[in-house]
């Protein structure tokens, strides 16, 4: 068991679960928006990514963090696993909205590239690319 300023780290299956739950939720978000709005659902899998996919992801990232880090310090996914985000360097929570907002931009952007979506996996502190930017550890809440 890892730990850092008192917390023990999540692991790599906890942030991967966490990680599924929320883009599972954010999808039937996506998907109830889309029926309301009276769009066909296929429009959310087509096969090619345009810049507008990106710039509405990374919008919608920044708006997690503002809505979800003040709250939750983490985002829906964490709040359910029971893990949150706090500084590496101090320990403190990572519950500002513009930490927030700025994590999960850098997570939702780095995302499109392989290398930062992998980096966890040889990491002795279960970091992603995005944690060692924003100088983040995800941790259990509750020990």
């Amino acid at each position: 068991m890892k730990r850092e300023h008192g917390y023990e780290l999540a692991s790599k299956s906890d942030r991967l679960f966490a990680s599924i739950i929320q883009s599972v939720i954010l999808t039937l978000g996506l998907i109830l928006i889309y029926l309301l709005i009276n769009e066909p659902i296929s429009e959310i899998w087509k096969d090619d990514i345009e810049l507008t996919d990106v710039l509405f992801a990374v919008i919608q990232a920044i708006i997690i963090g503002i809505v979800f880090y003040p709250l939750f310090s983490g985002n829906l996914g964490h709040k359910i696993f029971g893990l949150k985000v706090i500084s590496s360097e101090t320990g403190a929570d990572f519950n500002k909205y513009d930490e927030g907002a700025l994590r999960e931009f850098f997570k939702t952007l780095l995302s499109y590239l392989f290398i930062p979506v992998i980096w966890i996996l040889w990491d002795k502190k279960n970091q992603n690319l995005y944690d060692k930017i924003t100088k983040t550890y995800v941790v259990k809440k509750w020990d």
